[in-house]
């Protein structure tokens, strides 16, 4: 259902109990038949969580309530690609914070601002008076991911979870009021390329794989460079979308591989009995390379923000040692999502499969380690600074 046909009526806010109780059905159903991680949650008891789940979304006393149960109980599971979505919730909530904020070793650093006094690289220290991470602990409840670097990193594009107007501290002693509403910076939605230096270093940003043209557009223009061209590829911030398994292969030479991976397998009679789904198991598999392959020296950019496809488009070049990683460590979360429409704007992702390194290694909460550690500050132009 598109956002603007959701029904803003106060019957439709305070949601029926009959409602109510198809949304939590479907969403206990396609977490027992599709969830692929519970090995992670070794010592987590569903069936109990689940109740006191149904417990707390039967009691809230209005949908936003009923959203955030939800939210709370799907971010027990420990995933990032298992999920819960109110396209209500962003509409009637979801007014934009206007800074992107990321969590390192040093505390929450300002990554993205839409204002003019707020720069790049400031530090927030407090929230409304209180120390931000004691304000962090709190909200990163109702935040999915597959560790709790995913979590803080997912934090401030929660909108919703923030009160309408808060004041900032940052490190300097300056403060801050933000009123929410204002739209971060386009942070690109094309793939770009030019040269570091001109007819030697160049430069191609993939800012996303989330539609097609992302990865056609890679592809055309790395079709105008010769293999003695060293290529940079940027895929830090790349969110995701879907696997450019075109443009791997444009870029390797030699023969590479995606992921070894588990998916749970339902058997009505095992689940008559109690059992638990049983695990298909995929090695990965060897894929020979194309003819007319690029194959010039490659670099490949990643942040904790490189997620999900874009991970994908990254483990080859780590695997077979095609290409020199330079950056952080990935985010740590990839697996083909199933996605059940709960209705009324309600969608659930659940992840179908757990991904582990070509070579068996676990990768899930873990992420792809550089070859080597580069953290660029926030906004570094890489023609002022070595790829």
């Amino acid at each position: 259902m598109a956002t603007q046909d959701i029904d803003r009526s106060e019957a439709h806010r305070t949601l029926s109990a009959s409602r109510r109780g198809e949304i939590v059905a479907g969403i206990y159903e396609a977490i027992r038949s599709c969830f692929a991680h519970w090995e992670a949650l070794a010592s987590f008891d569903f069936e109990a969580e689940f109740k006191a789940y149904v417990e707390d979304a039967f009691e809230a006393p209005d949908r936003l309530g009923f959203d955030l149960a939800t939210m709370r109980f799907i971010a027990k599971l420990r995933n990032g690609h298992t999920a819960f979505s109110d396209e209500w919730l962003w509409q009637e909530h979801g007014a934009p914070i206007g800074l992107d904020v990321t969590h390192d070793e040093a505390g929450w650093c300002v990554t993205k601002s839409a204002y003019d006094d707020i720069a790049l690289g400031a530090r927030i220290l407090q929230i409304d008076d209180r120390p931000i991470d004691e304000m962090a602990s709190r909200l990163l409840a109702f935040v999915p991911g597959s560790s709790i670097r995913e979590q803080r990193t997912r934090l401030f594009s929660k909108p919703f979870l923030f009160p309408p107007s808060f004041e900032i501290v940052m490190d300097d002693g300056s403060k801050k009021k933000i009123d929410r509403g204002r739209e971060l910076p386009d942070s690109g939605t094309a793939t770009t390329g030019r040269w570091l230096v001109d007819g030697e270093r160049y430069l191609l940003t993939i800012p996303s794989f989330a539609q097609p043209h992302f990865e056609a557009d890679a592809i055309r223009l790395l079709k105008s460079l010769d293999n003695t061209i060293h290529l940079v590829i940027d895929v830090r911030g790349n969110s995701g979308g879907n696997t450019p398994d075109k443009l791997v292969a444009a870029l390797m030479p030699d023969r590479y591989r995606f992921w070894t991976y588990v998916t749970p397998v339902t058997n009505a009679l095992a689940r008559a009995q109690g059992k638990p789904p049983s695990l298909l198991a995929r090695k990965a598999e060897w894929i020979q390379p194309i003819e007319g392959a690029f194959e010039g020296p490659l670099t490949v950019l990643i942040d904790r923000r490189t997620f999900s496809a874009a991970e994908d488009f990254v483990v080859p070049f780590k695997d077979n040692k095609r290409a020199e990683i330079v950056g952080e460590t990935t985010g740590g979360s990839s697996g083909q999502p199933y996605m059940r429409d709960l209705g009324d704007g309600m969608r659930l992702w659940v992840s179908t499969k757990r991904q582990m390194f070509p070579n068996g290694a676990p990768f899930e909460g873990l992420g792809i380690e550089p070859d080597t550690y580069r953290n660029w500050p926030p906004g570094a132009d890489l023609t002022t600074s070595s790829a």
